[in-house]
């Protein structure tokens, strides 16, 4: 395959990801924080062909293959992703908790409100 080839397939994978994330966020199943998030990934997918040329010269002076380099990079992209998504789902949680708490609270003075209140209407008839 020539080098032109992985270029335009390169920037076409970039492209329907970006379209298919797109399509996600425009039916409300993905929020806009993730979608910059996931097209940002898409441009660098569609980018990334271009920056093919500075693989063999990098491979050649790591002493590695050149398809480890392409891996070591997809693999850092996930690990970052899978970071800023634990981060989000620790902020969920932490908000889940503090909901709940506060809801046992509201649920709590509610019951001592009816409590105070019942006594003094059963007494008044």
């Amino acid at each position: 395959m020539s080098q032109w080839a992985v270029v335009i397939l390169a920037a076409l994978a970039g492209l329907a990801f970006a379209a298919a994330i797109l399509l996600i966020a425009r039916r409300g199943i993905l929020s806009m924080r993730y979608t910059i998030g996931w097209l940002f990934v898409a441009a660098c997918v569609a980018v990334g062909g271009l920056l093919g040329w500075l693989i063999d010269p990098l491979a050649d002076a790591l002493d590695v293959e050149p398809v480890m380099i392409v891996v070591a990079v997809a693999m850092m992209a996930l690990l970052a992703i899978t970071v800023q998504l634990s981060i989000s789902v620790s902020g969920l949680t932490e908000a889940s908790r503090t909901l709940a708490q506060s809801n046992a609270l509201l649920e709590q003075r509610v019951h001592e409100l009816e409590a105070q209140q019942s006594p003094s209407s059963t007494t008044g008839q």
